[in-house]
């Protein structure tokens, strides 16, 4: 029997960036174009980087309790 498995947090992953706060969504968006996921169960159809690290730091001062979908600052499709 052959399983095969992969972590959905590494194949969302891409380079690694290490986590520091940010001033503003555009800020961050200079390191992570999709936004950030807090785990690979929040990224869905966003593309948001996983980095739990980085969330944390900044989902209070960007993200808030607003939109606590865990992304922050993801892109927004236009209509």
């Amino acid at each position: 029997m052959l399983v095969l498995a992969a972590s959905p947090a590494a194949m969302v992953q891409g380079k690694q960036i290490p986590a520091k706060k940010y001033s503003s969504c555009a800020a961050l968006r200079k390191d992570f174009p999709k936004g950030i996921a807090f785990s690979a169960l929040f990224v869905e159809a966003t593309g948001a980087t996983v980095n739990a690290k980085a969330y944390n730091l900044n989902w209070k001062a960007l993200g808030g309790l607003a939109g606590d979908d865990g992304i922050i600052c993801e892109r927004v499709a236009k209509k």
